[in-house]
Order: structure tokens, then C-alpha cells, then sequence
């Protein structure tokens, strides 16, 4: 067993380091839990962003109706000059991230060059609940076909999750997470068995068995029953070391049983235990390395787990990391919230964000928000990012960190967690305070929760900084505040 994971790893590595274009197929992680298997009964969605090259990413709280009529207000994780990488929480709590899963689809259908980046963007400004996410997702699929070989959307709501895996064209099926269970994704499909019928549950595309049936890539009497990850998903990817390892961390961590590298990973499990939003917070900050690199290259000074190739959750590409904590038994302005770690989990904060905020926070804008839909696909370069962006000083923290991240980490750690069981003990406290309180004056309880998440925002960015001006104190100046970028007045 463990010299076929050290074979793995070493595959994994060698594979990615060589091929580039391979990179494209392995961004991003996500689960799902359904309300009764989590500890305070929300619906829980943790996400890592991965994405390569030189990028960055913007918080732009977008007005209801700003973009046209019907139009709800939402958080808009913005990562510039990227179709696939845009995460979202609107203020009816519905969450979307993705996960970039390569398809077999090389015939696709597509009206007037099909759709990208337009379908989160779609289903975040106008969906009231996950399932119509879902149902908006899949219209606009029908129309116009899914420009891309293969993703798998996560959407939440506080009262279930949906898993929607999208196939080059116009093929596509959805399934709700049961509310005992949790779902875990890589870059490969996960969706197994498939039931037409099953219309509470699974939306999905007419034809989606007989087109596989027609294309060759199923056969009811040779394979049994139908399968959609076998049936559609690419075998490159759905074997791919950095897939499996991933996969199989997460599913021994969260699951409670000792599941075995070669085997066939199921698309849902039972956990034995409730999960909670600290456990998803630490899954996402997890890294997998090879002992004997470990070793040598502590023993060289030069050790850290974000090493290229890496198959570990949290990985050197990881932008940013978040777990939203959906909670149906709050008001939505404040019991649906975004815990986002806003670089790699393992060295960052996880800072709330609220539904009914009043504004982002400060200095995470790169531009007005005016132009930053207009100019999406035309993306800063580093250097011309705003000095004030406060993104720059979370990432030249987490990369000062990994000069001797075996000497700094263990200190760091211990400051994270604290900063971090602090806005979540925080928030605890006033659960209830502001249940009355948003009764009689939801106004001014917007006001509360919005000052709340710009402390712990401000106290996370001057820990960082506070870092930065000890380890290289000619770097301080290049991160000093400024007033938001964003001025837009949200009602």
C-alpha cells in the first residue's frame, strides 16, 4: 500500500511538472454536506479556487438590479481574465463555486459559440434557491451548449446542496446531496448512477443515457447499470494521481472508514460522525508530501508543501479558500455566511462574510465596479494591481512563509487558528443578540454585521502586514491602506 502511494506521488509529479497543458484539468476542490450529517445543521460548502499563473482575485458586493431587471444582490469572488474561476454568494444565500472536470465530448453542440463565464454569473444574480440555480443553469444549456470539455458546478442554499457536472455541448446532469451525506470533488466526475424518474432529486438532460448509448461510451448489457462518470468523464482525468490522492484524503478524513488508494470512490458518503464548519476549514488547509522530499529538502532549508506537482488540497495554485455556512434557522442576512481564507488555507485566516452586508471589504477591489464586469476578460498585471489591494500583501505573506515555512509555520499556525476561533466564537456569541436585534431595526443590524466583517478583515490584513514589515521591513510601505475602491451604495 505504501509504495503504491509513493509510486503515485511520484507520477503525479512528474506528469504535472512535465506537461502544462495538464494543469488546466486539476484546479479546484469542493465539498458538500447536506444539513443533518453537520454539526449545527447547515448546509455546508467548502471550496479551494485553484488556478495558475499570474492571478489575483476581487470582492465586489454587486447591488440588486445593477446589472438589469430581476437581478439580486450578491458577493462576487472575481478572479479577472478568467472564464471559469468566479465564486458567488447571493442574498438569498446561494452559493457557486466550480471544478474544472474534463470530459470524452468531442462532437459538441453549440449555438452561436455556447456559454462560459455568462452561466455562474446567470445563475448567481437570479436564483432564489439552489434547485432554480440548477434549473436556470440547465435552460441556458439547452439553448446554447457548454463551451468548455467539462465542469462540475457545487450550489448550496440553507436548505440543500446540488451538484450540477455540465458536458462540452449540451449534456448535463444535476443531483441533490441527501441530507445525510457528503459529497467530495476533485476534477473528475463523481456522479455515478443516474434516475431519469427521479425528478425531486436528479435534472438532467433527456438524452443524456440514449447519447451515450448512441456515441458508444455505454452499453446496458455490457456495463449494467448506467454510470455517468464512466459513461462521460475523461480516463485521464479520472485516473490521474492528483485526482485520486485528493479524493482519497478527503474521504478518509471526513468519512470515518479507511478507504484503500485503488478503490472505486463513491459520488456520496454517510459519515460516521457530524462534521463541522472547523473540520472543512482544516480539510482545505490539508497537504500530502512525499516523506523522503520532505526530509531532504528540510534538511536543505528548502522544504514546503506547495512544491510544483503537488497533489495536496491545498496546493501551490490555491487562490483562495472558503466554507459557507448555510443555516436555514437565522435570518438570511447573517445566517448565511462565507468564511473565506483569502490566499492558501494553511497560512491565512478564515474571515466572515455576510449575506446582508452593506459593503466588501475594504482594499480586495482592483477596480470600480463599474468597469469590473465591462473589463472582466481584461485582467491587471500584477504590478499595475492598486498597492493598496490588499490581496498583494496576503500573497507575499504566504509566499514569506514558504522561504522557511518549517521554522515559521508552527507559530504561524497558532496565530491562524486563534484569529480564526476568534471571528468564529465571535459570531456564536451573537447569534441570538442579533436575531432580536434584526426584528426590530434589520437596518441597523446590516450595520453590525458589516462592521464585524471589516474588523476581522483589518485585523486578519494588519497580522499580515504586521509580518511583513519584520521580515522585510522595505516591503511595508508597498501595503499601506487606502480608501475602498468601492463606493457604490448597496441597498
Amino acid at each position: 500500500m505504501r509504495m503504491k502511494i509513493s509510486h503515485l506521488l511520484m507520477v503525479c509529479f512528474l506528469v504535472v511538472a512535465a506537461n502544462a497543458m495538464a494543469q488546466d484539468g486539476f484546479e479546484c476542490f469542493s465539498v458538500m454536506a447536506g444539513q443533518n450529517i453537520t454539526t449545527d445543521g447547515s448546509v455546508l460548502l467548502a471550496h479551494n479556487e485553484d488556478d495558475y499563473g499570474d492571478v489575483y482575485f476581487d470582492i465586489y458586493l454587486v447591488p440588486a438590479k445593477y446589472y438589469g431587471k430581476n437581478h439580486c444582490k450578491y458577493f462576487w469572488l472575481e478572479m479577472p481574465g478568467m472564464h471559469f474561476s468566479d465564486s458567488y454568494m447571493n442574498e438569498y444565500g446561494v452559493v457557486i463555486a466550480s471544478d474544472a472536470c474534463a470530459s470524452r465530448e468531442d462532437k459538441p453542440s453549440l449555438t452561436n459559440g455556447g456559454i462560459t463565464w455568462e452561466l455562474r454569473n446567470t445563475m448567481a444574480s437570479q436564483a432564489h434557491t439552489a434547485r432554480e440555480a440548477v434549473e436556470i443553469a440547465a435552460r441556458l444549456i439547452d439553448e446554447k451548449g457548454y463551451n468548455s470539455s467539462g465542469r462540475t458546478y457545487c450550489i448550496a442554499d440553507p436548505n440543500e446542496a446540488w451538484m450540477l457536472s455540465v458536458v462540452y455541448g449540451k449534456h448535463y446532469v444535476a443531483k441533490r446531496i441527501p441530507n445525510d451525506a457528503i459529497a467530495i470533488i476533485p476534477n473528475y466526475y463523481t456522479i455515478t448512477d443516474v434516475d431519469l424518474n427521479d425528478v425531486e432529486n436528479v435534472i438532467a438532460s433527456p438524452d443524456l443515457i440514449s447519447y451515450a448509448e448512441e456515441r458508444g461510451w455505454y452499453d446496458q448489457a455490457q456495463d449494467g447499470d448506467f454510470n455517468f462518470r464512466k459513461s462521460y468523464g475523461n480516463d485521464d482525468n479520472l485516473n490521474h494521481p492528483v485526482n485520486v490522492m485528493r479524493m482519497w484524503c478527503a474521504l478518509n478524513k471526513l468519512s470515518g472508514q479507511t478507504y484503500a488508494v485503488e478503490d472505486e470512490f463513491p459520488w456520496i458518503i454517510h459519515p460516521k460522525k457530524r462534521i463541522s464548519v472547523e473540520n472543512l476549514m482544516d480539510l482545505l488547509g490539508t497537504h500530502q508530501q512525499g516523506e523522503a522530499m520532505k526530509e531532504k529538502e528540510e534538511a536543505e532549508g528548502s522544504w514546503h508543501p506547495h512544491y510544483e506537482g503537488s497533489n495536496s488540497i491545498c496546493a501551490g495554485h490555491t487562490r483562495y479558500g472558503f466554507v459557507a455556512q448555510l443555516q436555514s434557522g437565522y435570518p438570511v442576512d447573517f445566517g448565511c455566511v462565507m468564511w473565506l481564507a483569502p490566499y492558501r488555507p494553511c497560512t491565512q485566516t478564515f474571515i466572515p462574510l455576510f449575506c446582508g452586508m452593506l459593503s466588501a471589504p475594504e482594499n480586495m477591489q482592483s477596480r470600480d465596479l463599474k468597469d469590473a464586469r465591462r473589463l472582466h476578460f481584461e485582467s491587471l498585471a500584477m504590478n499595475d494591481l492598486p498597492s493598496s489591494h490588499a490581496y498583494l500583501s496576503f500573497k507575499a505573506y504566504s509566499d514569506m512563509v514558504e522561504t522557511n515555512y518549517s521554522t515559521l509555520i508552527p507559530q504561524i499556525s497558532k496565530e491562524i487558528e486563534a484569529q480564526t476561533m476568534e471571528n468564529l466564537r465571535g459570531y456564536q456569541a451573537k447569534l441570538l443578540d442579533w436575531t432580536a436585534a434584526y426584528k426590530e431595526k434589520p437596518k441597523e443590524l446590516r450595520k453590525q454585521i458589516t462592521e464585524f466583517s471589516h474588523t476581522a478583515f483589518s485585523l486578519s490584513l494588519g497580522r499580515v502586514r504586521s509580518f511583513l514589515s519584520k521580515q522585510a521591513p522595505q516591503q511595508s510601505e508597498s501595503f499601506i491602506q487606502s480608501p475602498s475602491l468601492q463606493e457604490t451604495e448597496v441597498k
